[in-house]
């Protein structure tokens, strides 16, 4: 009595072997030496381009800058008076603080 070939689930069936390096160069176009510098310099330039762009991005003024920005935008209106939330928050908050204080002067 034999045993049934096992059926393996999806995730262990066995995978189709990658082609090798020297298969894989070969379905490629043959390029001139001048083609590849050429590409290289692109690859170079490109890489140079987005580091620069990287390193703007985060120099600490210009962090500084739109993060002022934000806040900014958040407590304005698009009119440019500002919001009756933050007037409303910025009123409690005194409240608050001169509760504070007088509860605390009072105590002594």
């Amino acid at each position: 009595m034999s045993t049934p070939e096992p059926v393996l689930p999806k995730s262990r069936q066995p995978v189709r072997v990658q082609e090798t390096a020297q298969e894989e160069s070969d379905r490629r176009p043959k390029r001139s030496v001048d083609e590849i510098e050429q590409a290289m310099a692109e690859r170079s330039e490109r890489l140079s381009r987005n580091v620069d762009d990287l390193v703007n991005r985060m120099k600490p003024g210009r962090l500084a800058r739109d993060g002022v920005q934000r806040v900014g935008s958040a407590m304005t209106t698009e009119q440019g008076g500002p919001r009756l939330e933050v007037i409303g928050a910025v009123a409690g908050a005194a409240v608050v603080a001169a509760f504070v204080i007088w509860r605390a002067r009072r105590r002594r």
